[in-house]
């Protein structure tokens, strides 16, 4: 571990102005030894230059006599057969000789096999050394420091030592020279380029961290030693709040109105000295980089005032502004109340003013109740569902297609206290730009394709609701017919134009109604506040029944609409006379208290109407006369 002395009198110091930039520590592999250096060629000039030429030795060829046929081959032939092999063989040669002199020329090192210039180590110019002799001057400037030498660091009031023994520190030699020879040799040509231009005019220090081995953990831990006992007296100042900081949002379901005493409590803190460790470390590895052994360091001997605590800006952050909750007027949403939070900044100031340093200043928190509370609206509004019915729907996509649509229209209709709620109005007029479709619908007795049809029985799910809910009917009209999906006397048709469908919210709270089609049915929820002492049941009453009748429609053999002998061209449905009626029930011991009449519904009948086919019938001979 370091070493502690007393400052030396006489010795050298690197003052502290004088550093360069801290270069990064890297761990340096294992050293390679001298004797696995690389082997560095000699120089050699080039084979020849433009004085020495080479001689032409071309041969002459002579003309070709003319062809004479003879019974053996010509010796003639055969001399220029080998003349024109010799020629390809000196071109050949002469060729690759070209080749290499190029090669040669391309590869040749740009700085004869030395260091480049102006490269420099730990103050040292190596530039224009080959290899060995960079090494030798370094060893020279090192051998008797980076191994043998503490780092000494003076303190004002002690000397640290930091042994060779304990840094580990050992400079890697061979490893710092490759890379300065590796400086313009490697890269891209136009890198390499760029480095050997640079060379000329500037200086290229290599950084000695990466190749001394250093143990820097060891370093950093020395240095922070020394800091944390220097710095033992300071402390900060603080502020924080006794317990969690309360809820102030009511909507938060964590919410409570109890949120008891808080107080801000504040540490003024205590000043002291300080000294930069991160600096100190970085000016450490700057000597080491320069081969440099002692250092001084200048410590800044004026207290460190703990940071003055900003009153306001505290005031700021803790501060909630109070909130009264609020409801929608259209959709009676309860939004809900805000509690203030804040401290008296004016007497805050004055107890800080008085404090000292180390003193504890306590600043109670003050909590501020809105005066509109939402609490007993939300808890009320929309708190119970008056009645929810559902009606099933038949397999008819048109249909069903306007089903969705006129619920979508109504869903999430909110009526207030006395206001009436008017189907037409709300649902709008079925067209097909809003993409209302064609289906089954009654009109003037009979059975019709209408755009809208079927939303009758949205209606008329809405009306059940409403006579469970005992809502006040203001319009409301039954279909000519019984409704398959309705029980009689509890159905509400509609048209653009009339019938309407009208019911009043005569509760004294807002009800909301929710419609939809799902599952094969269309919903409908009314949800409001159910101050009732019962409830209601409905049930109808059929006094009257007009029974349907068969009419048979005669059509000939080959009438125009293809219409086929007993085929039906009319379902029939029975009439009916019902009356219905409100079962109130007590809701507590289930007792009938009344049994009101409602409404009368009168249903029409329709009779059946069946294709009778009557044949033509077949002409007769005229009588023949009988006069003379």
């Amino acid at each position: 571990m370091g070493k502690f002395s007393k400052p030396r009198d006489n010795q050298s110091q690197l003052p502290e102005d004088q550093f360069p930039e801290v270069l990064a520590p890297v761990t340096p592999d294992e050293p390679i030894p001298d004797a696995m250096e690389p082997f560095e060629a000699p120089q050699q000039d080039v084979p020849f230059t433009e004085d020495e030429a080479v001689p032409n030795t071309d041969p002459v060829i002579p003309e070709e006599p003319e062809y004479i046929p003879a019974t053996k081959k010509d010796p003639r032939a055969r001399n220029r057969k080998i003349i024109l092999i010799s020629l390809c063989s000196v071109a050949a040669v002469l060729l690759m000789s070209i080749i290499g002199a190029l090669v040669y020329l391309f590869a040749i090192d740009p700085n004869d096999g030395k260091i480049l210039n102006n490269v420099s180590v730990a103050g040292i110019n190596i530039g224009n050394m080959s290899k060995s002799e960079a090494r030798a001057a370094i060893r020279a400037a090192t051998d008797g420091t980076y191994t043998q030498q503490d780092m000494v660091i003076l303190f004002p009031d002690i000397q640290l030592h930091l042994s060779p023994a304990d840094t580990g520190a050992q400079l890697d030699v061979n490893r710092l020279v490759d890379e300065a020879f590796d400086y313009g040799r490697t890269g891209t040509e136009e890198e390499r380029q760029q480095a050997l231009d640079a060379s000329m005019n500037s200086e290229h220090p290599i950084a000695l961290l990466p190749y001394l081995n250093l143990n820097l953990e060891y370093i950093r831990q020395e240095l922070e030693d020394y800091g944390k006992s220097f710095n033992s007296v300071y402390s900060a100042s603080t502020v924080e709040l006794d317990g969690e900081r309360p809820i102030l949002n009511a909507a938060d379901e964590n919410f409570t109105a109890e949120i008891g005493d808080r107080n801000l409590i504040i540490y003024t803190g205590t000043p002291g000295r300080y000294i930069d460790i991160d600096k100190v470390y970085d000016r450490v590895l700057d000597a080491y980089s320069f081969n440099q052994f002692e250092l001084t360091v200048e410590m800044d001997e004026e207290e460190v005032l703990p940071e003055a605590i900003d009153l306001e800006s505290l005031y700021q952050e803790y501060y909630c502004e109070v909130s009264d909750a609020v409801i929608d007027p259209e959709t009676f949403e309860v939004t809900m109340e805000v509690y203030g939070y804040e401290f008296d900044l004016e007497q805050a100031q004055a107890q800080l003013d008085n404090a000292v340093y180390g003193d504890t200043v306590t600043i109670p928190m003050i909590l501020t109740e809105p005066e509109f509370l939402g609490g007993p609206y939300r808890d009320v509004y929309f708190r119970d569902v008056l009645c929810e019915y559902q009606t099933e729907h038949t397999k008819n996509e048109k249909r069903n297609t306007n089903l969705t649509l006129a619920c979508a229209a109504i869903n999430g209709t909110v009526l207030a206290p006395g206001e009436e709620f008017d189907y037409n109005t709300v649902v709008g007029k079925r067209t097909k730009e809003k993409g209302y479709q064609a289906a089954p619908a009654y009109s003037s007795g009979k059975t019709v394709d209408d755009i809208g049809g079927g939303v009758c029985q949205v209606s008329s799910t809405i009306y059940y609701c409403c006579l469970i809910a005992d809502l006040e009917i203001i319009n409301r009209m039954p279909h000519s017919y019984v409704s398959s999906y309705m029980p009689m006397g509890m159905d509400a048709t509609v048209n653009w134009g009339g019938p309407e469908f009208t019911f009043k919210n005569n509760t004294e709270y807002p009800i909301r109604i929710e419609t939809w089609v799902a599952d094969g049915y269309v919903h409908c929820k009314l949800i409001g506040t159910d101050t009732k002492d019962y409830y209601i049941e409905m049930e109808y009453e059929v006094t009257g029944v007009a029974a349907a009748e068969t009419v048979y429609e005669e059509h000939p053999e080959n009438n125009p609409e293809g219409y086929r002998d007993g085929q039906i061209l009319q379902t029939a449905y029975k009439g009916y006379w019902v009356n219905t009626y409100k079962n109130k029930y007590d809701k507590e011991t289930g007792e009938l208290i009344s049994r009101d009449f409602d409404k009368q519904s009168i249903y029409k009948k329709r009779d059946k109407i069946v294709v009778k086919i009557v044949k033509a019938p077949e002409p007769t001979d005229a009588p023949a006369d009988a006069g003379a």
